[in-house]
């Protein structure tokens, strides 16, 4: 009877259990903006893995990494969360060639409905100088010239465009071009 019962009681915990497993992922050397449950954040790419954060994981813009992580099953949660990702080990760190463009979505607004408290701002561009912005307070995005007023008037009417990207240095990106928009847009 007494193992009935330690089995009884025991069977649930074993049943709840997180599962943990040790993966070899890759990163792109680029972050992508994310429309999250109540706002809009910048989080990794990982074409083999769902991790868009890793604890004690620094991302470097420009570099490609394979890494070595615990993934622990979390959820789901409301959010569409599974796992949470710990760093174990950088396996290699590579940086892309000069040459290299990505595309990134660039959102001016972090939130979705207006922000009444005055210590928080609802926008992600924010004008460093006549040509830099800092996008989501984690990476300058370099404007040429013949950008400004298009992306000025993106931000006056707080929509959202493709653009396309080269590295300038870690914590640079330069603008090379947009994508085309669609006849609805």
């Amino acid at each position: 009877m007494k193992k009935i019962c330690v089995i009884f009681f025991c069977f649930p915990i074993l049943l709840l259990s997180q599962k943990v497993s040790y993966k070899t992922i890759t990163i792109k050397p680029y972050m992508y903006t994310q429309n999250y449950e109540h706002f809009k954040r910048l989080v990794l790419d990982s074409p083999d893995s769902e991790a868009e954060y890793i604890d004690g994981f620094d991302f470097e813009w420009g570099y490609y990494y394979t890494l070595k992580v615990k993934e622990k099953k979390v959820g789901p949660f409301s959010d569409g969360t599974h796992y949470d990702y710990s760093l174990l080990k950088v396996i290699s760190k590579e940086q892309v060639a000069d040459t290299f463009v990505f595309g990134m979505y660039i959102d001016p607004l972090r939130y979705y409905s207006k922000i009444e408290d005055e210590g928080v701002s609802n926008y992600t561009l924010n004008k460093l100088n006549d040509s830099v912005y800092l996008y989501m307070d984690n990476i300058e995005i370099e404007i040429p010239e013949i950008s400004l007023e298009f992306i000025s008037k993106k931000i006056e009417n707080k929509s959202a465009f493709m653009g396309y990207f080269q590295f300038v240095n870690g914590n640079r990106i330069r603008l090379k071009g947009f994508r085309a928009p669609l006849k609805n847009e």
